[in-house]
């Protein structure tokens, strides 16, 4: 007995053996897709979603659209993922390179290189935060120590002016309060503490509220929810009309008071049998738009962007080079953490020629930024920046 049930489960593994590769392959379930965000037009009908799903030991991250027939199909490459922070415009990248910042636009639908600025409620300025790495002062070129810098921009949309108005390597962060004012809260170096205060771009005045950090906002009860420079914490209220604080007791009134924002992530749209690397590719309209024309002696070429920082007007090399046939010649700073941050680049035009390193120009998002004084060096007479402005 005992052999014969022996043979009978040898025969049975055997078998099973001999499924196991004589059987046809099946597929295996799709994966299922995680939802980043979400647009959804009544208007339009347009319905998007930035959607990722897991592929083997990869990510597939994608822009899926909802055909008129009911069907789904992705954007073209390089375009996987947006935000929609509630605007006209959906961001499809970071904003740090002003040659690479896309956006969606919901009402041409169609993508646009663009600097996708924070407009004022009254439309006149819009704002803007990047970041650069540049090699610390008195730090060994060896050392590759490197500090991040936040700078804020602003840009005046009537006359087309971007600035920088602040950079700071601490924490800051600004929301439109009203009209044209900002309000801030970040480390204040004067006072070696955070401060939280408002600041008028049209006047340059800015005006301490008081020496805390905010930690959330409600602007249509104008209130902020912030803490002072202290070691407990506590949570107080201030009211931004009659300039008084309160400090609050119960965690329930606080969040009544700043409720969390409605979020923008859908639930599951796609058919659950979907797989993102095998749907049809949709090719999405791309426009390029500029801030700022340059002519060199006579000669135009348009940029992404031009903007002054402490006075000095800076004005993107890449496509100057590209319109005016320059050589760019970099040295190998490879033995930094991040080779941008120390750099040094030689710009010939024609039989001259100007060296630009961290002391003498400006890089930002590995974009490099020349001054008029140089274009000057390499030989240009007349030079003129004209902004695009908008109609």
């Amino acid at each position: 007995m005992k052999r014969v049930l022996h043979q009978s489960l040898h025969l049975a593994i055997s078998a099973s053996i001999l499924l196991t590769f004589t059987a046809p392959l099946t597929a295996h379930a799709a994966e299922e897709i995680n939802y980043y965000d979400s647009y959804i037009s009544k208007t339009s009908g347009v319905q998007l979603y930035s959607a990722g799903q897991l592929d083997g030991n990869q990510f597939v991250d994608a822009v899926i659209a909802r055909q008129p027939d009911g069907t789904y199909a992705k954007w073209q490459e390089p375009f996987h993922y947006f935000r929609n922070y509630g605007g006209d415009d959906l961001k499809l990248t970071g904003t740090d390179d002003p040659e690479q910042s896309y956006v969606y636009d919901t009402r041409s639908q169609s993508i646009l290189r663009k600097t996708a600025y924070t407009l004022s409620p009254d439309g006149l300025w819009g704002y803007l935060e990047r970041s650069r790495y540049l090699l610390m002062p008195n730090s060994p070129m060896g050392s590759g120590y490197v500090g991040k810098y936040h700078d804020y921009y602003l840009k005046n949309m009537k006359t087309g002016a971007v600035s920088v108005y602040y950079s700071t390597q601490r924490y800051y962060s600004a929301y439109w309060l009203n009209q044209h004012t900002l309000l801030e809260s970040g480390y204040n170096e004067a006072a070696k503490q955070n401060v939280i205060s408002t600041y008028d771009p049209s006047t340059g005045e800015r005006h301490e509220l008081l020496k805390g950090s905010m930690y959330n906002r409600n602007f249509s009860k104008g209130i902020i929810y912030y803490v002072k420079n202290e070691p407990q914490r506590l949570p107080w209220v201030y009211n931004l009309k009659s300039g008084t604080s309160r400090l609050i007791t119960d965690y329930s009134e606080l969040e009544a008071l700043f409720p969390a924002s409605p979020s923008s992530r859908p639930e599951a749209a796609l058919p659950r049998d979907t797989v993102l690397k095998n749907l049809p590719v949709i090719e999405i309209p791309v426009s390029m738009t500029y801030e700022y024309s340059v002519s060199l002696d006579g000669q135009n070429a348009d940029v992404s962007t031009v903007f002054s920082r402490e006075g000095q007007d800076w004005i993107p090399v890449k496509p100057l080079a590209a319109a005016f046939g320059w050589s760019i010649e970099s040295e190998d700073r490879g033995h930094l953490n991040a080779p941008s941050a120390g750099y040094s680049f030689e710009i010939t035009s024609a039989s001259k020629s100007v060296k630009l390193t961290p002391a003498n120009s400006f890089n930002s998002g590995n974009r490099l930024y020349i001054s008029q004084a140089q274009l000057k060096q390499l030989g240009y007479n007349t030079i003129v920046i004209t902004p695009y402005l908008q109609q």
